[in-house]
């Protein structure tokens, strides 16, 4: 019972600070912008915040425990996570809407609407890569790492067998999508350097899996392609 609890309590502290980080961002965004008039904005940050709650709803009945080991700071982190990690936070809890909250106030190369209805359909195909993979692997934690106080094994089903990293793939989609349905230059920018972060941390993880969990590289020579289907 012990055990349950601290899971329970550890899987509920993580969840609340998902939701305060959001937050956050969207406060961010607001005083960036200096004003809560921006439709494009309003649109897309109550997108954000309903699928955040729904993902946490969606966690919490079944994946509580996934959910504690993603809020616990691993002491095995690769050591190049500890940079990339951070950086990554940054831009996609804060960068992302600090910038295009600027980018509202100052008018900064925005684009017509009818890019914002394409982000619009690519941010619903970003939340199901962003929350499939962490339903489907018990594994999806944040930190980079071979877990092997969690007995990890390599997972191949659900959208593990359209590419290696869905997760990433689900981010990489979710920067491009907010960038589209705010429209502005400096959101792109930031969702540029997103997924070019993305890609670097990619290669790396993947190279570490290959050489150090058992069965993952012949899971790769099954799924061919890291992030982008049939591209790479």
């Amino acid at each position: 019972m012990g055990v349950r609890n601290e899971v329970r309590q550890g899987a509920l502290k993580h969840m609340l600070m998902l939701l305060v980080q959001r937050m956050m961002g969207v406060g961010f965004f607001y005083l960036a912008a200096g004003t809560m008039r921006d439709m494009r904005g309003n649109v897309n940050l109550a997108l954000y915040l309903a699928a955040s709650v729904v993902a946490c709803a969606m966690m919490w009945g079944g994946h509580q425990e996934t959910l504690h080991a993603r809020g616990k700071k691993q002491e095995n982190t690769k050591h190049w996570d500890k940079i990339l990690l951070p950086i990554l936070v940054a831009l996609t809890y804060y960068g992302m809407y600090a910038a295009a909250g600027l980018g509202v106030r100052y008018g900064w190369g925005r684009l017509n609407l009818a890019w914002f209805a394409v982000g619009t359909a690519v941010y619903g195909v970003s939340c199901v890569f962003t929350v499939w993979p962490v339903l489907e692997n018990k594994h999806f934690e944040a930190a980079a790492r071979i877990q092997g106080d969690r007995s990890q094994m390599v997972v191949s089903t659900g959208p593990y067998r359209i590419v290696r990293h869905p997760g990433y793939l689900g981010i990489v989609l979710w920067a491009i999508a907010s960038a589209l349905m705010f429209g502005t230059l400096a959101a792109g920018i930031v969702a540029a350097a997103i997924v070019i972060v993305l890609l670097v941390r990619t290669a790396l993880e993947d190279s570490i899996l290959k050489k150090e969990l058992d069965g993952y590289a012949a899971y790769a020579e099954k799924v061919k392609y890291r992030l982008f289907p049939f591209i790479w």
